[in-house]
């Protein structure tokens, strides 16, 4: 299908450009995010009287693109889900939960899901690196820690996926404090040798 971009899309073209695209690509993105129009020998006659508009248009989106990347740029997104014991969730997380997430970050909605690039959504606990494309001069990644609980982040951040295990930690306590008390009876005993001296 022959579009107009009336917008800048990376790697797809810059404003005015004709280009052919799939039909699916072009009827549920591209036209009803007011990306581009259908190619018809009147809707570019249209094109052209609106091109100050639309390049103008796409200004103040850049402007704005970049706003948000200043706010978001660098922070970790962490969502929590439920998950089994081997980390799959019980549901999954798409670019969808992603972008309400990052707006509630950024405290107004900004963001949409047609914005974020997913090649499929997450199924697994675990860290990843989210693709952002704002605009076509505005491309970043943001790094999106898929969680449990929050006591998970540091464990899935050090790349043990499973993240916490509460009975381990449990137990690397009580390895630490019977440590401790050992330490304390040694420590003890030593004074009393040096505190009452045996004859040779």
């Amino acid at each position: 299908m022959k579009i107009i971009l009336i917008s800048a899309i990376a790697q797809l073209g810059k404003i005015g450009d004709i280009v052919e695209v799939s039909n699916g690509y072009a009827k549920n993105f591209l036209i009803p995010s007011k990306r581009a129009i259908c190619y018809t020998v009147a809707n570019y006659k249209i094109f052209e009287t609106k091109k100050q508009e639309f390049e103008q248009a796409n200004l103040n989106n850049l402007d704005s693109a970049s706003k948000v990347k200043e706010k978001i740029f660098g922070k970790d997104l962490i969502i929590i889900e439920n998950a089994s014991d081997d980390g799959r969730l019980y549901g999954s997380v798409s670019s969808s939960l992603i972008a309400t997430k990052l707006n509630d970050m950024l405290g107004e909605r900004l963001i949409s899901r047609s914005d974020i690039f997913m090649a499929k959504p997450i199924k697994e606990i675990g860290v990843y690196q989210v693709r952002l494309n704002l605009h076509s001069d505005v491309s970043f990644e943001v790094r999106t820690i898929v969680t449990r609980s929050e006591l998970e982040v540091g464990a899935l951040l050090r790349g043990e996926k499973k993240g916490i295990d509460k009975s381990e930690q449990k137990s690397e306590i009580i390895d630490k404090s019977s440590s401790k008390e050992v330490e304390a009876i040694k420590s003890k005993r030593f004074e009393k040798k040096k505190e009452y001296p045996t004859e040779d």
